[in-house]
């Protein structure tokens, strides 16, 4: 086979060091501007673009100036794919003073082989090492940076280079390329002595980079792969679950039990509960059907909580079909409310904190006894209705039951009034006098508020239902979220991921079941018909749901993070560079912090 011949500017007659100094001195006083300095004659043309990169990018020239921007990630999927080619390059070139450098997207070195003592001493005074910033716009013309810019392979010489740190050295690299997308993900490079540097490098780190680029088809990610690993082996049991906070794998008889519903509620669930006896078994419900699953904690996964979910006791052989839902999202309360009206033929009362959702809760109920729509009145409307006695006592004699709301904006000048129609709703018999069911009356008040002569009506009907504050009734939130979405046209309907019914699960909601139905009305405004992410929600909703395990400090960080993502569009690689990290440092951040990756949906990677 022939040798690979190098290309044209490969094979060039190097430029003297002086001559090469005093160009690129000309170029950064002169500039690049129409009337700016002219290439200089015998200047390969991609050192002269990248010179020229470098003055407009205002990159250092100064020895020392180098940055170091964070500890690198070993665990990425670069670096993994490559260690195995670094260790056999790296025993090919042993007897050479020649050393191996691998960056990612952004420039930052991941990985540095280097030969000896003397050499790694020399890389060291250039701060070329694990954690400093080779990128073009940071430090100019490298082998490194210039190489993920020209998109192909570079031979930089001496002071070919910008920075007068490397001036010493010459360096062959190129740029790997993802096996799947096609863009650069990271380069390599070769450094040697500048006066013993062959051509030869340069196929050499072109080789390497190939053999980088085809291990990534075969190199998943970490936590991924451990995930994987765990679903293999407990796949052949039955209905099985493994999850982490971004990832779901199940078999198909576990497919059928799960939606994002069950979803949530099965990882909210499971980050509940001590794990310091190992593995639970859980009473859950999974798509409406109660059961029992046994679940294992996953330690040996990396960062964040990761589990595996077998589901062992189903009522049924088969996966229940979905039953309808309409009162699972007030079961305890809609089940009280009903058994108190079964007692009682007379007036009741829903009481609990504003916004709480206990017109909801009797429309639910209502529904549920097979009578037609409630014949609402708002209580702090009475005095400006003066038929609403007749009205309401007409709703109640054709079999309506009649609801008046916020008894706590009652005046104190209708109070008598509701009096009597509670009076007037009495009946031993429950039956109007041709034999037909007399409408109920049901009043919904938040006692706290209630003034004296709201008070006095209160006491005189029974108690229904107490309903809890929301943030007690986490459950019935999935079910509630159903509820009202199915109010809005279904075109217009948002479709909400499990990482933001998460989110919604993890809310305190001070507004009650009334905020509720506005974040999801919002939605449905400023986002119809499209998949929500949980950063799609108020920020102050996804900033507290990690907030609990969260330091003060961490808190600030994610919520700058998010900041970032959000005006950078979700270009990670933008997010990086506004807020001064490396590529590699921001995903590590992202899965530390707990910014879902499913929160990025349709952006660009970056």
């Amino acid at each position: 086979m022939a040798p690979t011949t190098p290309s044209p500017s490969w094979r060039r007659t190097h430029l003297a060091d002086d001559v090469l100094r005093a160009a690129k001195e000309d170029l950064v006083v002169r500039g690049v501007g129409p009337y700016g300095a002219d290439p200089a004659p015998g200047l390969p043309v991609e050192i002269d673009r990248s010179w020229r990169r470098s003055v407009t990018a205002g990159a250092t020239r100064a020895i020392g100036r180098i940055t170091y921007v964070d500890e690198v990630d070993t665990e990425s999927e670069l670096c993994r794919a490559a260690n195995p080619v670094l260790d056999r390059l790296e025993e090919t070139l042993a007897d050479m003073q020649v050393a191996i450098f691998l960056s990612d997207r952004t420039g930052q070195i991941v990985a540095r082989r280097a030969p000896g003592r003397t050499e790694r001493t020399r890389f060291d005074a250039a701060h070329a090492a694990e954690g400093f910033d080779f990128s073009e716009e940071s430090i100019g013309t490298n082998g490194l940076g210039t190489a993920i810019h020209e998109s192909g392979a570079v031979f930089v010489r001496g002071p070919e280079h910008y920075n007068e740190a490397l001036e010493h050295l010459a360096c062959a690299g190129t740029g790997i390329r993802h096996p799947g997308t096609g863009r650069i993900i990271g380069s390599l490079a070769l450094a040697a002595p500048a006066d013993t540097a062959e051509m030869m490098m340069v196929a050499m780190a072109r080789e390497a980079a190939r053999r980088i680029s085809e291990g990534m088809h075969t190199t998943p990610g970490a936590r991924e792969a451990a995930l994987s690993q765990s679903f293999r082996r407990l796949r052949d049991k039955g209905p099985v679950i493994v999850l982490n906070s971004d990832t779901v794998l199940t078999n198909v008889t576990g497919l059928s039990f799960l939606d994002v519903e069950s979803h949530a509620r099965l990882w909210e669930t499971l980050l509940s509960q001590d794990w310091a006896t190992g593995s639970r078994v859980i009473d859950l419900d999974l798509r409406a059907v109660p059961g029992q699953v046994l679940a294992h904690r996953l330690d040996d996964l990396g960062e964040g909580p990761a589990f595996a979910v077998e589901v062992v006791d189903r009522p049924d052989a088969q996966p229940p079909r979905r039953r309808p839902r309409l009162d699972r999202s007030t079961d305890r309360d809609l089940t009280q409310l009903r058994s108190t009206a079964a007692r009682s033929a007379g007036a009741l009362s829903v009481t609990g904190p504003p916004g709480s959702g206990k017109l909801h809760l009797v429309r639910r109920w209502v529904e549920g006894e097979g009578g037609g729509p409630p014949f609402v009145l708002e209580c702090g409307e009475l005095a400006t209705r003066p038929d609403w006695r007749s009205e309401a006592a007409d709703a109640m004699a054709a079999g309506h039951t009649v609801v008046l709301r916020r008894l706590e904006d009652l005046e104190q000048a209708s109070a008598s009034g509701v009096r009597t129609l509670a009076d007037h709703s009495l009946s031993p018999t429950g039956r109007r006098p041709d034999g037909g069911r007399l409408g109920r009356l049901v009043l919904t008040a938040d006692p706290a508020s209630c003034p004296p002569w709201s008070r006095r009506v209160l006491d005189q009907v029974t108690e229904g239902v107490r309903v809890a504050p929301l943030s007690g009734r986490a459950p019935t939130i999935p079910c509630l979220v159903e509820t009202i979405l199915a109010e809005i046209d279904r075109p217009r309907r948002p479709i909400l991921s499990a990482a933001t019914m998460q989110v919604l699960l993890r809310w305190d909601w001070p507004g009650e079941v009334t905020e509720l139905r506005r974040v999801l009305l919002d939605l449905a405004a400023e986002r119809p018909g499209e998949s929500i992410s949980p950063y799609h929600l108020p920020e102050r909703m996804w900033e507290a749901a990690n907030r609990a395990s969260l330091s003060r400090m961490e808190i600030a960080e994610r919520t700058e993070i998010i900041a970032a993502l959000r005006q950078a569009e979700g270009n990670r690689s933008r997010a990086a560079a506004l807020l001064g990290i490396g590529r590699t440092t921001l995903y590590r951040k992202l899965a530390a912090l707990g910014i879902e990756e499913e929160g990025l949906s349709g952006t660009s990677a970056g």
